[in-house]
């Protein structure tokens, strides 16, 4: 099966992890709602993986999106508003996809 190429920015959230433990049950159905208004399956550019691990969680966009954009989402998210996320990084990646032939 051929594989395509395409580099991303990828937003990673460092949960604090005694808090996120505490306070994800209240707050995850705020957080994946803000997800499902910003996915890509709704028109918009972030995409995710729904698993989430408890140190941290990645989101992609189009290398053509600007960091203001991407700030504004993450703080933005319940996630992040309630202080569930103690560090950000911003990086470029290259994702490898599987193209159906």
């Amino acid at each position: 099966m051929p594989k395509s190429k395409r580099k991303v920015l990828v937003l990673h959230y460092f949960f604090n992890n005694d808090d996120f433990l505490m306070k994800r049950n209240e707050i995850r159905p705020a957080h994946l709602s803000y997800l499902r208004q910003h996915s890509n399956h709704n028109g918009n550019k972030v995409e995710f993986k729904v698993a989430e691990s408890l140190d941290g969680k990645s989101f992609y966009w189009p290398l053509t999106t600007h960091h203001n954009e991407i700030m504004r989402f993450m703080q933005e998210d319940p996630y992040y508003t309630e202080g569930l996320v103690r560090d950000v990084t911003i990086y470029m990646h290259t994702i490898i996809e599987k193209c159906s032939s």
